[in-house]
């Protein structure tokens, strides 16, 4: 009796070890999911929007740029000599254009952003019409950078002008970050304009090595905010030079977890985090 009792003893504790075994399984299948879930967070991808500016001259590494394939976003020069013919280029190769917008600076001469300008002695409708001719010239644009001009960025009534045409037709603006005082950020977030600003000059140089390192700057600026805005050139501000780091260093990158974007695609891309 007292044998039997026992044997009954040792099966329940054993269907009790089972039991658990079962319980613990089935908890560790619960929290598998959760984990991969973290993990993935964890490493995030990190974006490239480059911006070329200065189409609109047809100046040097023109061509060579609009055939890279790496995405960029083409900046033109909405009132140049070549404008529209860079426009055309552009709309075959199925690029992203914005209106390189020519404004007053604080420094040097009024011929060095063109007659057909913003400049602070315009009234709002006429700064209005001037954007809104730039946008009928660089069709179809997603938004709008600025060619120099500083002291519009620093003017709150001319920079709204401009960006009440922004608002209206629902461009991007790109802040090439020409003045520390620029009133860019509060003027989009009154006027309900997507904003993205300039990290990162490319070029300026003739020296491939300097915008290489620059790229370089670029992508750590990126993998440590998730993006990164980069501004190169066409013509003698970079051209072709800016063409060759690119296409040497986009590979090296790339493999690093970079993913070049056009400006609309990172916008949209942050929009949705």
């Amino acid at each position: 009796m007292f044998f039997v009792f026992n044997g009954k003893k040792i099966i329940k504790r054993g269907i009790f070890f089972i039991c658990g075994i079962f319980f613990v399984l089935a908890i560790v299948k619960s929290i598998k999911p959760d984990t991969a879930v973290v993990s993935a967070d964890i490493s995030k991808t990190a974006y490239i929007a480059i911006v070329i500016d200065d189409f609109g001259y047809d100046g040097e590494g023109t061509d060579n740029m609009i055939a890279l394939n790496i995405p960029f976003t083409a900046a033109v020069m909405p009132f140049s000599d070549k404008s529209a013919e860079n426009v055309s280029k552009l709309k075959a190769a199925g690029k992203e254009m914005i209106v390189h917008m020519p404004m007053e600076s604080l420094t040097g001469k009024k011929e060095w952003v063109g007659e057909k300008s913003i400049f602070k002695s315009m009234s709002d409708e006429e700064i209005k019409k001037c954007v809104e001719e730039a946008l009928s010239i660089v069709t179809p644009a997603k938004g709008i950078n600025n060619h120099m001009g500083s002291a519009i960025m620093e003017d709150e009534r001319c920079f709204s002008a401009v960006m009440d045409v922004a608002a209206q037709r629902g461009l991007l603006f790109i802040d090439s970050m020409t003045t520390a005082n620029t009133v860019g950020e509060a003027v989009c977030q009154k006027k309900g304009v997507p904003l993205l600003k300039r990290d990162v000059f490319l070029d300026s140089t003739d020296d491939i090595n300097v915008v290489k390192k620059q790229l370089l700057t670029t992508a750590e600026i990126a993998k440590e905010k998730g993006y990164a805005v980069a501004i190169g050139h066409v013509g003698p501000e970079g051209g072709n030079i800016t063409v060759e780091a690119m296409k040497q260093l986009a590979p090296q990158l790339e493999q690093q977890g970079i993913v070049f974007v056009t400006v609309s695609q990172l916008w949209e891309i942050l929009s949705q985090q």
